[in-house]
């Protein structure tokens, strides 16, 4: 059992939530089972009305980007969005994502907090300014964030062009990130969105060439948003070739993986996450599976506080694991 950081928690958090942004999510609610869309609808409600309790005054999200902010001739490691305004999604996402293209509240005042405080702690980040949401935040926002327009705080993490931080590293600037927020007085709710085991369509740099999704992909993870606007079908192809992966009877699901690390995060346990290195992840949790630095990025804010599930369910038809965990009024101690 790993010791709960006494510098840690900061009261000003009213609550964390963890979970899953597959986009299954989106527009194929009704390929899986019926039983497992129940109970996953049953989890994100729950996680909803934990945050609606809350109250909190803004949201920090620790998430990735998809190639629609960055892209490999600009990846930095760790970067936040200083800025009062964000967008999303963008027009090849709204039909699928079931969302409309708006603008989104930010914090700019905060942002740039946080972000002196993590360059203070030794954490060369990047500034951006506004950020593109798509299913990183869009996701949590149509499920489980309150229906109130709270100011949202994006810190990214590259989860895709190798080399990736480690997870101890994405685990220490999570504490620094608790550490910052400790000096200031707003209401904050943490947000981690990505993971668990899933082995989306990507094009690796030294990949094969021979398959022209990969070429059209591997083009927009080089060029990001200026090839994805020339190029506006590659989403629905990806989608397309996601389900034909999830069809095809292979293995895409670690359930024994996925349930290992969650249950790390249920004994607040940073350890098990730290010793792993990339080869390990990418073996075990899938090239989707380095998203889970986001969510032992909130253990790290909260001084390793335990949380509690409040729901999995490997979902073959989207080809991973779905889950959502908490850290509300109930595991806090003392």
């Amino acid at each position: 059992m790993t010791a709960i950081d006494p510098g840690l928690p900061p009261t000003q958090v009213v609550a964390a939530i963890a979970m899953t942004h597959t986009p299954g999510l989106g527009d194929r609610m009704h390929v899986p089972p019926k039983g497992q869309i129940e109970k996953l609808l049953a989890g994100f409600a729950e996680a909803k009305s934990i945050l609606s309790e809350a109250r909190p005054e803004l949201v920090v999200a620790f998430v990735n980007d998809h190639f629609d902010m960055y892209s490999l001739e600009n990846m930095p490691t760790f970067s936040i969005s200083v800025a009062d305004e964000h967008f999303g999604p963008p027009e090849d996402a709204q039909a699928w994502l079931g969302m409309t293209r708006r603008s989104h509240r930010g914090n700019a005042d905060y942002a740039m907090h946080l972000y002196r405080s993590a360059v203070v702690d030794g954490f060369d980040m990047t500034r951006s300014g506004s950020a593109t949401f798509v299913h990183n935040i869009l996701m949590p926002a149509k499920y489980i964030l309150p229906d109130v327009d709270v100011p949202i705080v994006p810190i990214f993490v590259n989860c895709f062009a190798p080399p990736l931080p480690s997870f101890r590293r994405c685990y220490d600037l999570g504490r620094s990130i608790g550490r910052a927020i400790a000096r200031r007085p707003e209401r904050v709710a943490l947000l981690a969105s990505g993971g668990l085991s899933h082995w989306p369509p990507f094009a690796k740099e030294d990949g094969p060439r021979d398959d022209e999704l990969n070429r059209r992909m591997l083009r927009i993870q080089r060029h990001g948003a200026v090839a994805r606007r020339e190029d506006p079908k590659v989403r629905d192809l990806i989608h397309e070739r996601e389900a034909e992966m999830a069809a095809s009877g292979r293995e895409l699901i670690n359930v024994a993986w996925d349930r290992a690390l969650i249950d790390a995060l249920a004994r607040g346990d940073q350890e098990y996450f730290c010793r792993m290195n990339y080869d390990e992840v990418e073996r075990d949790g899938g090239n989707g599976g380095h998203e889970m630095s986001m969510w032992l990025m909130i253990l790290g804010a909260l001084g390793n506080r335990p949380s509690r599930t409040l729901v999995y369910e490997p979902v073959k038809e989207w080809m991973g694991g779905v889950g959502v965990v908490a850290w509300d009024s109930s595991t806090r101690k003392g």
